[in-house]
């Protein structure tokens, strides 16, 4: 199973350039839900460093990419292609999505511990997909709203795959336009799907509900706004100007 990880992740990357080991990281959590979906729930951190180390220092398969090269740029590691010469502008790309990387596996922990507190009392197993465990049950992805947004198609699918509910986790974000961008093009697919997204503050350990509601009531009193969801709809319908 880690090579068809490894390929997917490979298949996600083709084109790049440089990549750095935060950015491989992050990415192949998403492609690890790709392939293997609630059965990811069974996987832990080591599998996650097997499918990144596969990309940069021990390929698997001969359908991977292996960014074999390495340059160190202040204080971070930046690898590349031996068969490519990296520009400038591959450069700050991998920059981006370093930043982007870092900040969510930076926040992942706080994440976690946001949503452990916010089912006490259900039995808690798995890491990057996390199956929360009473009378209902809730599997709970952990991402990024742009994330969410290239991966919907997959989101969606794993409705039908999970036992009970499906929610995806994303961190705060520094400006309010990647979720807006969400709720334009998507709000109406995932609410009729039923697809729950919340908001995390990974500095405060507080979760907001952005589309979707739990069918356990109980519940929203772990929200900090219960009523955010709504106010999202509501400013969207406003006071948004045309997105890109």
């Amino acid at each position: 199973m880690d090579v068809q990880v490894v390929e997917e992740l490979s298949k996600m990357l083709v084109g790049r350039k440089v990549v750095t080991e935060e950015e491989v990281r992050r990415k192949a959590i998403r492609c690890a839900l790709k392939v293997l979906g609630p059965k990811l729930a069974e996987a832990d951190d080591v599998f996650i460093e097997d499918v990144t180390c596969s990309l940069i220092d021990c390929p698997i398969s001969l359908k991977s990419l292996h960014f074999s090269e390495k340059v160190k740029i202040g204080d971070i590691f930046f690898y590349y292609l031996h068969t490519e010469k990296p520009e400038k502008e591959d450069f700050e790309l991998a920059y981006e999505e370093y930043l982007k990387s870092t900040r969510y596996l930076e926040g992942l922990e706080a994440m976690i511990e946001t949503t452990d507190r916010f089912f006490e009392g259900y039995s808690a197993n798995g890491l990057y997909l996390r199956k929360y465990s009473k009378d209902k049950s809730y599997s709970v992805f952990y991402s990024t709203i742009d994330d969410v947004f290239d991966d919907v198609k997959h989101h969606l699918n794993m409705l039908s795959k999970v036992d009970g509910e499906y929610v995806v986790v994303v961190p705060t974000e520094k400006e309010l336009n990647p979720f807006l961008k969400f709720f334009k093009r998507y709000s109406e697919d995932a609410k009729r799907a039923g697809l729950k997204i919340w908001v995390v503050n990974p500095e405060e350990k507080t979760i907001d509900p952005f589309i979707g509601y739990p069918k356990d009531f109980k519940l929203l009193k772990g929200f900090k706004n219960p009523k955010a969801a709504a106010l999202v709809s509501t400013y969207w319908r406003v006071d948004v100007k045309e997105l890109d």
